[in-house]
């Protein structure tokens, strides 16, 4: 696996795909405000180009790099000269890193506003997670609920814009969060603003008798859902009027 140079990729999220993937070898960073190289073992950090000084310090400065530019050559192994200890916990290292981050630089690598989170599922399941989070990010990530856009959230918080910024950014860079695949919050927003209270509470009977997980919807299933909402619908207020409502969730709930 060879990864060329990017801009769009934040450092952080090159290194997580790199340790997702058990990558080995060397990334040269080059950015605005730092440059360096990053030793991966088998997806764990292992070095860097800086021997003698802490691995942890080096590797945080690196994942703040501004406006990076990034080389990834894979080795079959790391040398000797260029170990310095190694750093298991990828997720940590990029929650820490966030917290010192610019704000009106991560911006540039968070999603748009209009976005919906949901939880990220782990994807090794060997993998037990040590999160050392603080209150405020812990807070906001357990309102990642898959309804939610980022501006909505936002909104709602009491943190300023720059922390919640730095946030978003540390769960978005760690992995823990990712796009919603279909915006099932406009399903719920049109059937409450079409049907008033009784909206909301009907979609949540057809989640509930169909047995659906709104975190995990795919085209199958948000399928079956409109199409069960298209008969309770009918029955309510018409064909003519549920096909009206079923085709505007349809365009709405969809990337």
């Amino acid at each position: 696996m060879l990864f060329e140079y990017y801009t769009e990729v934040s450092v952080g999220g090159m290194v997580r795909l790199l340790a997702r993937y058990r990558q080995t070898g060397n990334l040269k960073v080059r950015g605005k405000n730092e440059a360096g190289e990053i030793y991966l073992e088998a997806g764990c950090i292992v070095g860097t180009d800086r021997k003698g000084t802490n691995l942890k310090k080096r590797v945080l400065s690196l994942l703040l790099a501004r406006e990076g530019k990034f080389h990834f050559q894979p080795e079959n192994e790391i040398p000797a000269a260029a170990r310095q200890g190694k750093l298991e916990e990828i997720e940590n290292l990029l929650l820490e890193a966030s917290r010192n981050s610019d704000p009106q630089e991560v911006v540039n690598y968070l999603p748009p506003p209009e976005t919906v989170l949901q939880l990220a599922p782990v994807l090794d399941t060997q993998k037990i997670l040590h999160l050392d989070m603080e209150s405020d990010e812990w807070n906001v990530l357990i309102r990642i609920n898959g309804e939610e856009s980022l501006q909505m959230l936002y909104e709602k918080t009491s943190l300023k814009t720059g922390r919640m910024r730095q946030i978003l950014y540390g769960l978005w860079s760690a992995g823990l969060v990712r796009k919603t695949r279909f915006r099932v919050s406009r399903v719920f927003e049109i059937a409450s603003r079409e049907l008033g209270n009784l909206g909301e509470a009907l979609i949540r009977e057809v989640f509930r008798k169909l047995g659906l997980d709104r975190n995990h919807m795919h085209m199958p299933e948000l399928i079956q859902l409109l199409n069960e909402l298209q008969r309770s619908i009918t029955i309510l207020m018409g064909p003519t009027k549920a096909e009206q409502i079923i085709e505007l969730m349809w365009r709405e709930a969809k990337p």
